[in-house]
Order: C-alpha cells, then sequence, then structure tokens
C-alpha cells in the first residue's frame, strides 16, 4: 500500500507541475500572438486581461474575442490547465492526510 500511495502522490505532484507550466507558456503564447495582431509588447496588461477574458465564458474585449475565434484549443488547453491547478493541491493535500491518518506511511 505504501508504494500505491507514493506513485498517487507523484503522480498529483507532477499534475500540479504541469499545469503550472502549461497556463503559463500558453498565455505567453496567447499574448505573443495579440502582440503581433494588435501591436505593442507581450507584457501589456491589457494582452494579460485579454488572455484571462479569452479563457473565460463571455468574452467582451476586441483582444479577447480575436484569440477566441482563432485560438480555441490553446484556450480550452488553458481552461484545463487552471482547472487541474484547482484540484491538484487540494488532491495533494488529501493524499498526505490519508497518508498521516488512515495508512501511517508518513
Amino acid at each position: 500500500m505504501m508504494i500505491v500511495f507514493w506513485i498517487l502522490l507523484g503522480l498529483a505532484v507532477f499534475a500540479f507541475a504541469l499545469a503550472a507550466q502549461m497556463r503559463m507558456i500558453i498565455s505567453v503564447a496567447l499574448r505573443r500572438a495579440l502582440a503581433a495582431k494588435f501591436g505593442g509588447l507581450p507584457t501589456a496588461v491589457e494582452y494579460r486581461l485579454a488572455v484571462v477574458e479569452a479563457a473565460s465564458p463571455a468574452q467582451a474585449s476586441e483582444a479577447a474575442i480575436h484569440l477566441a475565434k482563432t485560438y480555441p484549443n490553446p484556450l480550452s488547453h488553458l481552461r484545463l490547465a487552471r482547472r487541474a491547478s484547482l484540484i491538484a493541491p487540494v488532491l495533494i493535500l488529501l493524499l498526505l492526510i490519508i497518508g498521516r491518518v488512515a495508512l501511517g506511511v508518513i
């Protein structure tokens, strides 16, 4: 049982790290696409907000609508990475509690 616990914990930590990496890489790529389309620097605040807005269900700004129409696959990956980065820490915490209280492996 101890091996299964450590494998599950390792997979949960890996999922969290992968989700965080996906969020950063997709955000940078989308901001660079906006900078190429509309001009300016990819680090501009309006491009950061457009990426956040484009991943939400309702888009209002021109940049967010452009992202939603042009890049639907990266936006769906961004949504998945957001969900995973919210679920993975809870899963890690639950696994640590179960490992400590129920299994006694920690």
